[in-house]
């Protein structure tokens, strides 16, 4: 490329990495100060929803962010679930995930299943729901939550520590 163009690649896949990533923007954008604040500020909150979880029942938790086929939440929605006081199945921390089929989903016997398809508002999730709701084990999940992923969880940004928040309020009220 001619000119004074600067290519950043970033792919973060923990709250870690994005947390360095938004350091990373920051140096790049001459504002480096504001970004070290502002992540302080993110991880002091991450920090307090464990804290205000600790000690808590840690349900089990299935995040799925694609219906058809079955994709697992994974990269850094397991440390979400974890932070939000969650015992997170079916991915790890970090780990880009593949297809799963329902029957490992019933399988991992969630307390709490969170769909989050990457894409789709709560509405469009809603609007798919009978992909999933005619299935064997359906009945037996005791709670399923429609959130809305691309805003909180699909995307690597400070929203993330949002959603984080969200799941604490889901699993502990």
């Amino acid at each position: 490329m001619d000119g004074d163009t600067k290519v950043v690649s970033l792919e973060p896949r923990t709250l870690d990495g994005i947390f360095s990533c938004l350091t990373t923007l920051g140096e790049v954008l001459g504002v480096s100060e504001r970004a070290a604040a502002e992540t302080r500020l993110l991880r002091d909150r991450l920090a307090a929803v464990r804290d205000r979880v600790a000690g808590r029942p840690r349900p089990r938790v299935a995040a799925i962010e694609w219906l058809d086929p079955l994709w697992p939440a994974g990269h850094w929605v397991p440390e979400q679930i974890d932070a939000a006081g969650g015992i997170p199945l079916l991915a790890a921390a970090g780990e880009h995930i593949r297809p799963i089929t329902w029957n490992a989903v019933v399988a991992a016997r969630p307390d709490v299943l969170l769909l989050m398809p990457c894409g789709f508002p709560p509405e469009r999730t809603e609007a798919e729901l009978p992909l999933l709701t005619g299935l064997p084990g359906w009945d037996d999940i005791p709670a399923v939550h429609v959130l809305d992923g691309p805003a909180y969880f699909n995307r690597p940004g400070p929203r993330v520590v949002d959603g984080a928040e969200i799941l604490a309020d889901l699993f502990h009220g």
